[in-house]
């Protein structure tokens, strides 16, 4: 919120400092506007508000987006946008060269940009257009504003968007937030009291790696500058870039939500950067380690993004844990604890194939927008990470990532004996448990919720609604919370059938708990495999049986798993009626797990 600065906020010293935050819809700039213009840019349109304008504005082809230019002051200035041009770049994809600006770039890939350079430079100009200065309440810093206030026309949606695109996080404080922070932890103390339990920030675990003096922008740029890389974006296609590109990008961009290289590929493409680093002694247990590297999901990741960048709300996948190591710059993290939605976001569950969607605000906005808003007991556990700090995020936490400046960062996702169980939880079929593995009991309809600490009373709103399907039931969380222009958003669950009302129940976070949502009807063998589930059926089904090879002490832990994920005491009770109908031996301990589809005994059985 731009009249509402918080206390990571600090003000540049060399500005002035107004006696009073001014909101700029009441500001002189907007009064001094009007917006006696719109109504006849607009036409019948005017009606629409600034941001269904520019969603409905997105949907056309670059070519038609011209032509809508042409047609009014308005209208010109809603398809010049940049974020408009930065998505429908996104939606073309492939290798990227950034030419200055969103526009140029995606004419130019689609070969649309005219010969005659001082035509693409010359703007067009229309009566009453000015030039203003605004003063920012949070920074306290002055700020153009080019094209959002002008004779006749004004845009609070607008400059908004252009705010966050311009605005700088360089005065952002440290601070020590909510996240312990330990170093030299052993093993054993790791385990006992972070494993599965809590984050917790570790300091010099990354003090003899290569990366610590290598992994800076130049040196990168120098040793892998031609190196093509995976970019990270809310996006259907594949955005690649060379590093070299990638940071003449990052130095020229003004995004809202900027690119960032998220490469889980890196290691393939440049192994030497393995030789950098090495997975700490307190995360060596990697359960998916027993299979080929081909089979596994995605592991590791090379994170590379610039100040404003991050990665918005979310849950890993699958709900494994994850180890974060920062070589440059500073990064400000925030986490909820598991079964505990964050304001602004929205999770969906299908009830058909079990895939998960989660929409949220970026990062940057969630912080400006949203945070300030929350009251005391509902914001996030929080802390900002320095070069050379890792943090730990265990299994099913919320957490969202600003980058406060340029980046540069490793991590990796894995299973170890902690987070086992909820791993194989999660490949379950069904629906109905993966929403409480991550929204908690707001997943369930018909639940009275009196979980006082992930849902503190005064903060749930009624949530049965007579006028939405079974099929389709909105359940609200974290109460009601200013976003961006002004919309009420909270966090909510679209959710389907359940079959059991839990009066009275906490949530909880453990197995015994959540596995009660298992839906019973449904198996492993017949059922529909989620797209969400890190790995395939076939592969699910492979890593277990070579845990229970492999790994013959642990196999109390794998056997409980593998009931979870793919009914495997099913099958060995199909099994044993099969091999006593044939009169032929038990099966052995170690044939106790399918091998291959598994599906021949379980239908001969039925």
């Amino acid at each position: 919120r731009l009249n509402s600065p918080t206390r990571y906020f600090l003000p540049s010293p060399h500005a002035p400092k107004p006696s009073k935050p001014t909101d700029p819809a009441r500001s002189p700039a907007m009064e001094s506007a009007g917006n006696d213009r719109r109504d006849a840019a607009l036409g019948s349109l005017a009606v629409l508000p600034d941001e269904l304008l520019c969603a409905i504005v997105d949907l056309l082809q670059p070519t038609d987006i011209g032509r809508l230019a042409c047609v009014s002051s308005v209208m010109y200035i809603l398809c010049n946008e940049e974020p408009l041009w930065m998505s429908k770049y996104l939606s073309v994809g492939g290798h990227l060269e950034y030419k200055c600006s969103w526009k140029k770039t995606t004419l130019s890939r689609l070969s649309l940009c005219s010969g005659n350079s001082e035509l693409e430079q010359k703007a067009r100009h229309f009566d009453g257009m000015v030039h203003l200065l605004y003063v920012c309440s949070i920074c306290l810093v002055y700020l153009p504003i080019h094209t959002y206030f002008h004779a006749g026309f004004n845009s609070l949606f607008l400059y908004r968007r252009w705010y966050r695109c311009f605005t700088t996080l360089s005065s952002y404080s440290f601070d020590n937030g909510h996240v312990e922070r330990k170093d030299d932890l052993s093993l054993d103390h790791f385990h006992s009291q972070y494993d599965g339990k809590g984050p917790v920030l570790l300091g010099k675990l990354a003090e003899t790696w290569p990366a610590r003096t290598k992994w800076t922008i130049q040196q990168l740029v120098h040793d892998y500058g031609e190196v093509t890389f995976r970019i990270s974006q809310r996006s259907p296609k594949k955005i690649i870039m060379k590093l070299k590109d990638y940071v003449s990008y990052m130095e020229l961009q003004h995004d809202e939500d900027p690119l960032y290289i998220f490469d889980d590929k890196f290691g393939e493409t440049t192994p030497a950067l393995l030789e950098d680093y090495r997975v700490p002694h307190l995360f060596q247990e990697d359960l998916f380690g027993v299979l080929d590297y081909e089979q596994r999901p995605a592991f590791r990741w090379l994170i590379i993004g610039p100040e404003r960048s991050g990665a918005s709300w979310h849950v890993d996948p699958g709900l494994t844990s994850a180890w974060n190591t920062l070589l440059c710059g500073r990064k400000r993290w925030a986490l909820y604890p598991p079964g505990r939605v964050p304001g602004g976001v929205t999770v969906h569950v299908s009830d058909e194939d079990g895939d998960v969607d989660i929409e949220t605000p970026t990062s940057l906005q969630w912080w400006l927008d949203i945070y300030p808003h929350l009251a005391e007991h509902e914001k996030p556990l929080e802390c900002t990470q320095l070069p050379g700090e890792t943090i730990f995020v265990p299994s099913g936490w919320w957490h969202c990532v600003l980058n406060l400046e340029t980046t540069v960062a490793v991590t990796q996702n894995f299973v170890n004996q902690s987070n086992f169980e909820h791993v194989c939880l999660d490949m379950a079929p069904g629906h109905c448990h993966k929403g409480v593995c991550r929204a908690g009991l707001l997943a369930v309809p018909g639940k009275s919720v009196r979980d006082i600490e992930n849902h503190p009373a005064g903060t749930m709103s009624a949530w049965n609604h007579n006028d939405m399907t079974r099929a389709e039931k909105r359940l609200k969380g974290s109460g009601s919370v200013r976003a961006s222009n002004s919309a009420n958003q909270c966090a909510s669950f679209e959710f389907s059938d359940v079959h059991e009302s839990l009066e009275n129940q906490v949530f909880s976070y453990d197995i015994g708990f959540l596995s009660q949502f298992l839906e019973k009807e449904k198996d492993h063998y017949t059922s529909v495999w989620s797209p969400t589930n890190p790995i395939g059926q076939r592969e699910a089904r492979e890593w277990l049986r070579r845990l229970w090879v492999l790994k013959p002490e642990l196999r109390g832990l794998i056997w409980k798993g593998a009931c979870l994920a793919i009914s495997v005491d099913k099958w060995y009770a199909c099994l044993e009626e099969v091999s006593a109908c044939h009169s032929l031996p038990p099966p052995s301990e170690d044939e106790k797990l399918p091998v291959g589809t598994g599906l021949h005994c379980f239908r001969q059985c039925d």
